[in-house]
């Protein structure tokens, strides 16, 4: 499972809408929604959970796979430190820190990617589309 940034993971893209996604992973464990009331369809054997948009376009997936990879690198499971310093590596780009005690969050603005830590071991990756003047850019959807 690689994480393509702006675009997606594998060949789930961003931009897609439900039933192109179904179509690719079949029926969803569990369909829940945010807070605006938008769906957020779960699929426990991957682990991930797929984030629709008001149009019904994929714009956001939250992984714990541990099979999840950026660019080679699987990062579920590592410790905080290690990971980031290999996340800044990798990526070049600056990050913004958020702690909740025990949960810590490193967002990457510049690429859509958050990377979730408790008690200091990464445990969730989400990442979305890119944007463009205020607009979302869906990459091969």
């Amino acid at each position: 499972m690689e994480v393509k940034f702006g675009t997606g993971l594998d060949n789930i893209r961003f931009g897609l809408d439900q039933a192109s996604l179904k179509s690719l992973l079949g029926e969803p464990s569990k369909i829940d929604s945010d807070n605006d009331g938008l769906p957020l369809l779960q699929y426990n054997k991957l682990k991930s959970t797929f984030w629709m948009d008001e149009r019904d376009k994929l714009h956001w997936i939250q992984c714990s796979n541990p099979e999840l990879s950026i660019q080679g690198i699987k990062i579920i499971g590592l410790d905080t430190d290690e990971a980031i310093s290999k996340l800044k590596q990798i990526i070049e780009a600056s990050y913004e820190f958020e702690d909740y005690g025990s949960m810590e969050n490193y967002s990457f603005p510049k690429l859509e990617l958050e990377v979730q830590t408790e008690y200091g071991v990464v445990t969730t990756v989400c990442f979305g589309h890119l944007w463009k003047n205020g607009e979302p850019v869906y990459t091969n959807a």
